[in-house]
């Protein structure tokens, strides 16, 4: 059984195939077999002479003309080996190509497809970043890299499992297709070293044509896997899938131009500017469709950078400048666009800094106090911010702003909640104010502010959903803040392999988790929050706190858990997620709970908490009952009994990140029904310390020295916005229900 199985179709290129077969058994790496497709050659004499010299060596296969996804795929049903290459017959191998790849899948099992740079000329996997495997369907559906079929090696079982290549003649580059499909599924792989050469060819009308009009059929065929695995489309899908649009027209145009086209530029630009009217390089392009061919190649040489070419000789095979880039299809290095890599793009990035200096000065100068402004995205981001706020707030060096990015909340019903009245503006305003530090709890959900700022982010959770352990598809908005905060060194182990961060501070800073240092330092009262809820201290307690989401076990038995612990004589505390009070159907389920839970508050043993920090519930609870959710693993730190309910459905639609599920399920007992939660919670406080050393030893992994995170948050804030840290800011007040002192 070999190790990889190599397919090749071939389709009148008896000429070509001897040199791509010479690379192939020119591999350092040989424990693999070759499956040559013949799809229907007609130069059938010619093509058995080419292949005599490898007769022993291959196997051929023979099949009516089909087209090269029939073919690969006649290939792949063929194929004995547990990983496919695809090399086509006009193309060539380095050397090396096999063995390091090979590698790579010994290394990353869970690779779904892996592919790597290539020597020019040709296209380039242009913008994929080397490393461990991730996930990428979000830029490769919105082609911010691009992946060369002659580089890729992919597991049989996942191209089996997906149905292989689409065969219809329409698709046309129905390897996208498959790459797609894939990596909606499976995270993918890039060696950025160039292992193979493509042979470039010529682009005829007739073939741009078909190419552009085969993407728009793809488009439309993955918009479903783009609103599962696309975190643009899950923020905003309507700007999503218009940004793809653009895209498409503009490169459409792009190509028509090329060829001499211009009327048919001139239609696609106009469909691109309905897209994003504003877009500059579409109307920049429109403007030129009314240059003669001679005029434009001036233009184009008079803006172009005189180092544009080296530039991009150079980048590797990282994220190309989009005016540079190939797209799928074009068999050529694209041209330098007027916009990109030129003498004009430069001098404006350097008036703009300077613009920003002249800002800072000026703002500096009526400015003594520095400026921070906070942006929460719904009640818990502000929670997550309350201990630094608490810190940050004596100061009287500081002036504190806060505003809100959401469609749910409002800014003033965010901050009205905690009694903060004063300097709170809406986003808009927020837009264009000049701050010395902007901070966040939410990638997803944040104002871009326009004026130059230090940009910090809190974590809000630890739980891995989301992709959140390591948001490839986030790369650009990450590579914007100035610092992260990171919870534990697992989470900033894997933004550093990824390349999402360097391994330093402040870009990268291991802080811990200052909402939770109330759970060990000694500043909340047990007492006093249980007299505050008319709770009894004698009375075992447990708390319910499932996460938000259609799929929680809030929307399939959160009523009958409520009502099982009335019936057993326990004390229930019920503290739902803040999105579960959004009644839109991604937040709730289109429940309105707050409305729904109110039956309950009658009960004299339930209290339904809609607060947004469970911190001060999670202390005085005897025993927590859950799904899957960050608030349980805040639990562990008080190492009490966790019971887990089951929801595959959850962990599903969440992208959960299974090592977490393992990790919370490991040290909980885990259960699939309301009684059963109920019965296996009581059952738990009878033996406490069962699963203790796995609570504490997760606890101890996922929360970097809880009860001094603050501290450093502060800290750190403190040497971002360069001002020394002033002793009076050394203690802040009680804040919430903690016992004074």
């Amino acid at each position: 059984m070999p190790q990889v199985s190599v397919v090749i179709p071939i389709y009148n290129s008896a000429g070509l195939i001897g040199t791509a077969l010479r690379s192939v058994f020119a591999q350092t790496f040989d424990d693999f077999e070759v499956i040559v497709v013949d799809d229907g050659s007609q130069d059938r004499d010619e093509l058995d002479r080419a292949l005599q010299p490898w007769s022993t060596r291959i196997h051929c296969v023979r099949q009516p003309n089909g087209g090269p996804g029939k073919a690969r795929n006649t290939g792949i049903h063929r194929a004995r080996a547990p990983l496919v290459a695809f090399l086509d017959a006009d193309d060539e191998w380095l050397p090396d190509k096999l063995r390091l790849q090979v590698a790579y899948f010994e290394r990353y099992p869970t690779t779904g497809l892996l592919h790597t740079g290539v020597v020019r000329p040709g296209p380039r996997s242009n913008g994929a970043v080397g490393g461990p495997p991730r996930p990428s369907f979000c830029d490769l559906f919105h082609t911010r890299f691009f992946i060369n079929t002659l580089t890729v090696m992919a597991p049989r079982r996942v191209l089996e499992e997906l149905g292989g290549f689409d065969e219809r003649r329409e698709i046309h580059i129905e390897d996208w297709d498959l790459w797609l499909r894939i990596a909606a599924k499976y995270p993918l792989g890039y060696i950025a070293e160039p292992l193979a050469y493509h042979r470039p060819g010529g682009l005829m009308s007739s073939q741009l044509e078909r190419t552009y009009s085969s993407q728009k059929l793809v488009i439309q065929k993955n918009q479903a896997l783009c609103a599962a695995g696309c975190a643009q489309h899950r923020a905003d899908p309507e700007a999503c899938l218009g940004a793809r649009r653009h895209i498409l027209h503009h490169d459409w145009a792009y190509d028509r131009l090329e060829a001499g086209d211009y009327r048919g530029a001139r239609t696609m630009l106009m469909r691109a500017l309905r897209e994003q009217p504003f877009d500059r390089r579409s109307a920049l392009l429109f403007a030129s469709t009314f240059l003669g061919r001679g005029l434009r190649e001036r233009v184009r040489r008079l803006w172009r950078a005189p180092e544009a070419g080296a530039a991009n000789s150079q980048d590797g095979g990282q994220a190309a400048d989009a005016g540079s880039t190939e797209r799928i299809g074009a068999d050529r290095i694209r041209s330098i666009s007027l916009v990109h890599d030129t003498v004009y793009r430069r001098h404006r990035r350097q008036a703009i800094a300077r613009i920003h200096d002249i800002d800072d000065n000026l703002f500096r100068s009526s400015h003594r106090r520095r400026r921070i402004l906070f942006e929460a995205a719904s009640p818990m981001s502000f929670a997550v911010f309350r201990p630094v706020y608490e810190r940050l707030r004596p100061d009287p060096r500081i002036e504190l702003w806060f505003t809100a990015c959401a469609d749910v909340w409002q800014p003033k019903e965010i901050y009205g909640r905690v009694g903060i009245h004063d300097r709170v503006v809406a986003p808009t305003a927020a837009r264009w104010m000049k701050v010395d530090a902007y901070i966040n709890a939410d990638f997803w959900d944040m104002t871009w502010l326009n004026r130059r700022t230090r940009r910090i982010h809190l974590f809000h959770g630890v739980a891995g959903k989301y992709a959140l352990d390591a948001p490839v598809d986030l790369a650009p908005t990450i590579a914007a803040f100035d610092s992260l905060m990171f919870v534990n060194d697992d989470r900033r182990s894997r933004y550093i392999e990824a390349g999402l961060v360097p391994n330093r501070e402040p870009k990268a800073a291991l802080v811990g988790y200052p909402k939770t240092d109330c759970l060990v330092d000694g500043s909340l009262d047990r007492e006093a929050i249980l007299r505050s809820l008319a709770l009894d201290p004698r009375v075992p307690t447990i708390i319910y706190a499932p996460t938000w989401s259609p799929y929680s076990s809030l929307n399939e038995m959160g009523e009958a858990i409520i009502e099982h612990a009335a019936a057993e004589g326990v004390q229930l505390i019920v503290k739902l997620h803040d999105r579960s009070y959004d009644r839109r159907e991604r937040g709730s389920g289109g429940i309105d709970w707050s409305d729904r839970l109110a039956r309950f508050d009658a009960l004299p043993s339930v209290r339904i908490i809609r607060e947004a920090d469970g911190s001060p519930y999670l202390f005085v609870a005897d025993a927590l009952i859950s799904d899957h959710s960050s608030i349980a693993f805040e639990y562990m730190l008080l190492d009490r009994p966790i019971v887990i309910i089951n929801r595959p459905e959850l962990i599903a639609h969440a992208g959960i990140n299974p090592e977490k599920v393992q990790r919370l399920q490991s040290g909980a007992e885990v259960v699939n029904g309301a009684h059963e939660a109920i019965r296996g919670a009581i059952a738990a406080l009878g033996e406490p310390e069962r699963l203790s050393h796995i609570r504490r030893q997760t606890a101890q992994d996922l929360f970097h020295r809880p009860g001094t995170a603050t501290d450093r948050a502060v800290r750190l804030i403190y040497r971002l916005i360069d001002l020394p840290l002033a002793s009076e800011t050394a203690q802040g007040p009680a804040m919430g229900m903690r016992a004074a002192g």
